[in-house]
This record gives structure tokens, C-alpha cells and sequence, in this order.
């Protein structure tokens, strides 16, 4: 062992000793092991100096089972489930702060420097496609709004039971168009409202949507603009069909779970585990991530030709055609117009 490695495991055998003890040994490999797996899908890979820094770790070299320690503190410190796993619902709790430090620490081995390179496709890069997706944190927004209002109902105010800024994003429904004076009346009619979400998110965060309250929409290829992708990775739309009942639900991917890679085709979300959606009415008639099991989920392709149930969008802000009135944040793509 050379002199530097010496010194480097005396540093982690220090960390070692002074890591938290809260989650028992098979709970901590698991989250080890969780951790490792999906740190660069849901983001916080790229901000490890921050994360480090949120949770009190000073140096990076220290072991996956050690790292899942400091966050079941962090947890257990904001209320979370202490299960030492840093997956959507703590990282959004932490990642406004981490973003702010730049990058100084070194990171550990356990952390993957690459994503695979099936996740590449065409016209978007790796990275891009595992960096925090905008339309989340509207969605996130959304999802606190709508809590604040229920008064622990989960009922949103008014007969409408929706903000109605989301059927403002959607000029199309039921294979019509309607006048602009009439988006009012339909969203009091339409008690169907997970796409009318999905397209306000999108349009708000500046990328591409289908301008249509239905959720199958989202499955038409020349709709919107997205990318198919190989890889389950948080943000993707989701378009889906209940196996037994035929309803109809589109939201975004919160947590990979255990989805599978590849799948080029439909997926019976049955036969997975631990995925869960971000979406408007859903779980009370209201916006929040939840868990899915009797669904299938539909595959589309892009205009790439690449097919899949990940759905990944992107601005489309070179055929920029949205007039939706609602504030934006760039051009973009729209299946529909007003009138």
C-alpha cells in the first residue's frame, strides 16, 4: 500500500467511526446498494459536493453503507422514512441547497462516472437526458399548491376540482377543438384531468406537449416532440391503460423502481415494483407520486424511430408553433392551437 492510500484509508476509517448509526446492517447494504444503482438517474450524482455538504459529510471518500447513514439522518431530521435511500422524495427535499455548491469534493468509486450506453439517443445527450427534468419541479409545485388547498380533504377548491390554468394548456379534447371563451365550461365538465396537468407542466417549463386534454395523446407520435428512451429515467411521460377497468392515465415517471431497461414495447407494470408517478388525479382527485400495479404501460415511437414506453420530452423549439397564453419559459412544439 503506498503512502497515499495509507493516507486515504486512515481519512475513511475515521469517516467510519464517526458515521451515524441508524439503519441496521441489512437495511444499510440495501440502501448501499439502492443508492449506488440510481444516484445518476434521479440526479444527485452531479451535485455530490452539495449533497455532501447538506448532510454534513466533509470528505467524499467514505463507503455506499456510511453514505446511506448520513441520509437516514437527513431523513429522520425532515420526517421523512429513514431507509438511508436517496430516491425522489428525499432528494427534492435537499436539492435546492445542494445545487448551490460547486463541485470540490472528490467523488467515491461506488458513484458511477458514466451511464450506460444504450441510454444514449439520438439527438440528446447522456447527460442531458439524466439531468433534473424542469417540468418536475413545476409539477412538485403543483403538488404542494393542491395540498395547501384540500384542507386535508384532497379535494382542490371549487366544482371544477382543478386549477384552471391546466385546461388552459390544452386546446383540444374528445377529437375537437373549442373557442378559447369556452375552456371555463369544459373544465367544469371534464372531471378527466391527468393530461390537461401534463400539458400545463410542460408548457410552463417551455417544452414540447400535445395541446389535448386526453391522455392517449401522449402516445402519438407526431403529436408532440420527445425522445423514446432505452432507460426508465425520472421525468419520462408515461402513458398507460388500466388491465382490467380501461381507464386511461398519463403522468411523469417519479421513481424508477425496478422498470426494466430496453423493454421496446408495452410493459405490464404489474410484474414491477417500486416505480411511482407524479401526476394530477390521481390519489384523491388530486396531484401527487404514487405507486401503480394492474396497468399497462404503452410503448410510442419518436420521430427518431426509436420506440418505447419512456417517454423523454424535449422543446421541439426549432418548429416553435404554441399559442397558449399561459407564461412560459421558451417556444416550443404543440400538437394544438386556439382558435
Amino acid at each position: 500500500m503506498t503512502f497515499s492510500n495509507i493516507a486515504i484509508q486512515q481519512v475513511y476509517d475515521v469517516m467510519k467511526t464517526s458515521a451515524p448509526s441508524i439503519l441496521d446492517p441489512a437495511k444499510v447494504r440495501a440502501a448501499g446498494r439502492y443508492n449506488a444503482k440510481h444516484a445518476r438517474r434521479i440526479g444527485w450524482s452531479h451535485h455530490w459536493s452539495g449533497v455532501c455538504r447538506v448532510l454534513g459529510i466533509t470528505v467524499g471518500y467514505l463507503s455506499a453503507e456510511d453514505f446511506s447513514q448520513y441520509v437516514a439522518q437527513f431523513q429522520t431530521a425532515k420526517s421523512l422514512k429513514p431507509d438511508g435511500m436517496l430516491g425522489p422524495n428525499t432528494w427534492r427535499r435537499m436539492r435546492a441547497d445542494a445545487m448551490l455548491v460547486l463541485q470540490t469534493v472528490a467523488m467515491p468509486d461506488w458513484l458511477p462516472r458514466k451511464a450506460p450506453q444504450k441510454s444514449a439517443i439520438k439527438g440528446i445527450s447522456v447527460e442531458a437526458i439524466n439531468l433534473d427534468a424542469p417540468w418536475m419541479a413545476i409539477a412538485l409545485d403543483e403538488q404542494e399548491t393542491h395540498w395547501r388547498n384540500h384542507d386535508g380533504t384532497n379535494i382542490a377548491e371549487g366544482d371544477s376540482r382543478v386549477d384552471e390554468g391546466y385546461f388552459e394548456a390544452c386546446p383540444y379534447m374528445g377529437g375537437n377543438a373549442w373557442e378559447l371563451a369556452e375552456q371555463h365550461k369544459r373544465k367544469i365538465d371534464n372531471r378527466h384531468w391527468c393530461a390537461a396537468f401534463v400539458n400545463y407542466c410542460l408548457h410552463t417549463a417551455g417544452y414540447s406537449h400535445t395541446g389535448s386534454a386526453g391522455a392517449f395523446s401522449f402516445k402519438q407520435t407526431k403529436r408532440w416532440r420527445f425522445r423514446a428512451l432505452s432507460e426508465p429515467t425520472r421525468g419520462c411521460v408515461i402513458v398507460m391503460e388500466h388491465n382490467t377497468k380501461g381507464w386511461d392515465h398519463v403522468a411523469f415517471l417519479d421513481d424508477v423502481g425496478d422498470l426494466p431497461s430496453d423493454p421496446k414495447g408495452d410493459i405490464d407494470a404489474s410484474k414491477y415494483k417500486g416505480f411511482t408517478l407524479l401526476g394530477g388525479n390521481q390519489g384523491g382527485d388530486t396531484v401527487i407520486s404514487k405507486g401503480f400495479g394492474n396497468w399497462t404501460l404503452f410503448a410510442a415511437k419518436d420521430l427518431q424511430g426509436n420506440k418505447s414506453p419512456y417517454l423523454f420530452p424535449i422543446t421541439g423549439a426549432d418548429e416553435a408553433n404554441c399559442n397558449v397564453e399561459l407564461p412560459t419559459a421558451g417556444p416550443h412544439y404543440c400538437g394544438e392551437q386556439w382558435q
